[in-house]
């Protein structure tokens, strides 16, 4: 059988905008992002799904491989695990190895998933061969020109969250969920944190950095905080975990990670500060269901360290390594 070729093709692949998630922590109507509706669309640095440049249909000669049609390609051992490659861009999960059936997820870049198997399917731009992958986000096929072999794991992730902020110090929620201030709607189990600028912030729970907004800065009439036509200057970063959940922490002053790290439960992130829709410096902090590069629903969520503290109450974080 022929060898497979397991490196990443470069095919030069770039970003559709550069609008990025946004939040308005001094809206009434709860109404965070507008960058793109709430219905998984992409947005931001990161563009539409893509497998192999076809989105939504065959190429004109590829081999119509059905769901239990696969090629054997080979043994697993040389690639137990695959991360997503795609800078700017998703990666389609479709139910088989080719474009003739709707996408049933998609992956953020540097997300990592199990091989489980390497088969051939619909050839296109000459390459014919898909990895058929299992991940918490959706299981089934990848083109493999958009994916590259790794040992590395997935941060451990025991599914529960805590403060996000360092170990042993302390913050007042000053708008907890249901806030009548901003958050409602969309937001509605949102937690805000009162904090100094450039206090630090740390992930709630492990996972995968999905998406971040980092350019505003000072001389930005937005650095400070602003209306709403400061939205799309939120400085922002969206951690994916292994069930698909995400987390934002938003108006940061700064951000120190980059899409596709791995982070574990406790790690910096970046700095807060009252970029964007704000009224002054704090952490806006939530979890949503699966979106990593757009906005969804808020979801109810309890801190294994700090419960589901009430406004005005000040908390101490147990998040510590």
């Amino acid at each position: 059988m022929r060898a497979l070729a397991l490196t990443l093709v470069s095919l030069g692949l770039s970003a559709c905008s550069d609008t990025p998630l946004s939040h308005r922590d001094a809206a009434s109507d709860g109404d965070q992002f507008d960058a793109g509706p709430p219905d998984g669309t992409v947005y931001g640095d990161a563009g539409p799904p893509i497998d192999g440049g076809i989105d939504g249909s065959s190429l004109d000669g590829g081999m119509d491989v059905g769901p239990d049609a696969g090629i054997d390609a080979g043994p697993l051992t040389p690639c137990p695990r695959a991360r997503v490659a795609t800078p700017g861009e998703t990666l389609n999960v479709r139910p088989a190895p080719n474009t003739s059936m709707a996408p049933t997820a998609s992956l953020p870049d540097g997300y990592i998933v199990d091989v489980v198997d390497m088969v051939l399917g619909e050839a296109i731009g000459g390459v014919d061969l898909w990895f058929q992958i299992r991940s918490p986000a959706g299981d089934g096929f990848v083109f493999s020109t958009f994916v590259m072999c790794t040992e590395d794991m997935r941060p451990m992730d025991d599914g529960s969250y805590y403060a996000p902020f360092g170990c042993g110090t302390s913050h007042r929620v000053s708008q907890a969920p249901g806030g009548g201030t901003s958050h409602t709607g969309r937001s509605m189990y949102a937690y805000d944190f009162a904090m100094g600028l450039n206090t630090p912030v740390h992930a709630m729970r492990a996972g995968t950095v999905t998406f971040t907004h980092g350019s505003t800065g000072p001389g930005d009439p937005c650095y400070s905080g602003g209306g709403s036509e400061c939205n799309p200057a939120t400085n922002l970063v969206v951690i994916q975990h292994a069930d698909g959940t995400t987390a934002a922490y938003l108006h940061l002053n700064g951000v120190e990670v980059t899409v596709g790290a791995m982070v574990a439960r406790g790690a910096r992130i970046g700095v807060s500060g009252s970029t964007g829709y704000s009224t002054g410096p704090h952490l806006h902090a939530e979890v949503r269901g699966n979106c990593p590069t757009s906005y969804c629903m808020t979801l109810s969520f309890s801190m294994a360290d700090i419960g589901s503290p009430a406004a005005g109450t000040t908390v101490t974080s147990g998040n510590c390594p």
